[in-house]
């Protein structure tokens, strides 16, 4: 039996930085809408590396998404194996939902959690994150921090106060695709819900409750799409590469 590796997807925020109109996931990033461009990238993984290894995505969306996703998919990744559902109320308990359909997992079968919304992601980050499990429970694509950091705290006036400035060389930021070992991204999920916790990404779970997480290299170019700036920089990032035609199967 081949091990298994499941693609978690999430795809169910609000996007209200990204202000009316199409949802995030829907806007045009050079002839393709970002989610497509997201699961195109996930899918060169499951066509052409690790052919050991039996693939299925979990897509977390939005009510009003899931029927167009659904469509979506059909036509464009006719030989995929994914499921949908429902989100929840936070990052957290969408993953957390997204966890709840997979029910054919072993113990050690990989879990790799990705933002919907970072369309640029490229094959190498995600099979450097499937390699780096191959030595450990957790593993995150991550890129060296480039700007100066401060350290503050706000006055009884309500001022930011610079306290420290940090040695930047200690600091990354972490981005995704980030990997787990089902069992440990289970627990975690588990622990979360059970104590009420949020978390903004998986490996502030694992560290809390007491995982080693260690970082995979990434790419400053996988930028999540926020703000309707960040359209325009990934439009800039796809015309630099090439990928500017149309999507297509």
């Amino acid at each position: 039996m081949n091990r298994k590796c499941y693609f978690l997807i999430p795809a169910a925020g609000s996007g209200t930085r990204m202000g009316a109109g199409q949802p995030k996931l829907m806007r045009n990033v050079e002839g393709s809408p970002v989610i497509l461009r997201t699961l195109g990238a996930i899918t060169d993984v499951c066509r052409n590396n690790y052919a050991d290894m039996d693939y299925k995505i979990i897509l977390v969306t939005t009510p009003d998404l899931i029927d167009i996703l659904k469509a979506m998919c059909t036509e464009y990744f006719p030989d995929l194996d994914i499921v949908f559902t429902l989100g929840g109320n936070t990052r957290t308990e969408s993953v957390s939902l997204g966890l709840n359909m997979i029910s054919d997992a072993s113990e050690d079968d990989l879990v790799l959690v990705h933002d919907g919304a970072r369309c640029l992601v490229t094959a190498d980050e995600i099979t450097a994150c499937i390699d780096g499990l191959g030595a450990h429970d957790v593993c995150a694509s991550a890129v060296p921090v480039k700007n100066t950091l401060k350290k503050i705290e706000v006055t009884s006036g309500g001022e930011i106060k610079v306290i420290d400035t940090p040695d930047r060389s200690r600091f990354y930021e972490i981005l995704t695709p980030q990997g787990f070992k089902y069992k440990d991204i289970k627990m975690c999920y588990e622990r979360a819900i059970a104590e009420g916790t949020t978390a903004t990404d998986d490996t502030a779970l694992a560290t809390s409750y007491g995982l080693d997480v260690y970082l995979t290299k990434g790419l400053y170019s996988n930028l999540k799409i926020t703000t309707p700036e960040d359209i325009a920089i990934a439009s800039e990032i796809v015309r630099s590469r090439g990928e500017s035609e149309p999507f297509h199967d």
